[in-house]
């Protein structure tokens, strides 16, 4: 549950999966700052057409006015919230002129305390101590500094794995149309994500065949090839291998 003072300030924790889940390839806009504080897990989100991978110990900070959309997200334990610049007690931060969407990485202790500030904050909210609150915004904005992005080739090549207007293709047709050779894509990505060109694919194609799955309109036939794969008993096999469910099993449950 999440609560918010006076509409201008609301913070909460992301343990709550359905909720996420709800957020997931939905695309929204909001007018106050939005912020996130990944522990565990991982999150792909998507802030005016820029691709931001956050992992554990990474706060990000987001502009309002922004369409923002979840593209991916995995056992994410953390907090996330919004404030208006009306709600600080100071607006002069170097983060809040910049305009642009800040990813920022905190390690060991430094992680631990913004945790455990965050939850403090949790708990403040309920009991409406806008005083500990403010303390806590003028603490996080103090340490963020304007700046931190993904590098351009990885960035990119999330933009075009998820996009929702083809299916998901080769490592080789994607290098290909970003400039590079595949083992130049392979390698900067795994260096930028932790994760290898052919993981985000699959991770993507499983993403829009349980998109499409959720719509009865769209015959299971054609739920493959729309994921790029026209081999039916193929993507059978690798929705099954993925999910531990037959397509038709988990259109049924849902």
């Amino acid at each position: 549950m999440r609560l918010n003072f006076g509409k201008l300030f609301s913070i909460g924790s992301l343990a709550d999966s359905k909720w996420t889940e709800a957020r997931a390839m939905r695309l929204y806009n909001i007018p106050d700052y939005a912020f996130s504080f990944l522990m565990e897990g991982e999150i792909l989100v998507e802030v005016d057409g820029q691709s931001m991978l956050i992992a554990p110990g990474q706060f990000v900070l987001i502009p309002g006015h922004k369409d923002i959309m979840v593209r991916y997200f995995k056992d994410c334990k953390g907090y996330d919230g919004k404030f208006s610049i009306e709600f600080l007690k100071d607006a002069s931060y170097p983060v809040l002129r910049s305009g642009m969407p800040l990813i920022q990485s905190f390690w060991f202790d430094d992680a631990v305390f913004i945790g455990a500030l965050m939850h403090r904050m949790c708990t403040a909210l309920y009991d409406k101590d806008k005083a500990f609150l403010q303390s806590g915004m003028d603490l996080i904005l103090g340490q963020l500094r304007p700046g931190g992005k993904m590098a351009a080739v990885p960035e990119k090549f999330l933009q075009m794995v998820f996009s929702r207007k083809d299916a998901p293709m080769s490592v080789a047709q994607y290098a290909s149309a970003l400039g590079v050779t595949p083992n130049y894509l392979n390698k900067t990505v795994k260096h930028h994500t932790h994760r290898t060109a052919i993981d985000w694919i699959e991770i993507a194609r499983l993403n829009l065949a349980k998109q499409l799955l959720r719509d009865p309109e769209v015959p299971i036939v054609d739920v493959a090839a729309r994921t790029g794969l026209d081999d039916q008993s193929y993507f059978a096999r690798f929705f099954k291998k993925k999910t531990g469910l037959t397509p038709s099993q988990f259109r049924n449950s849902e």
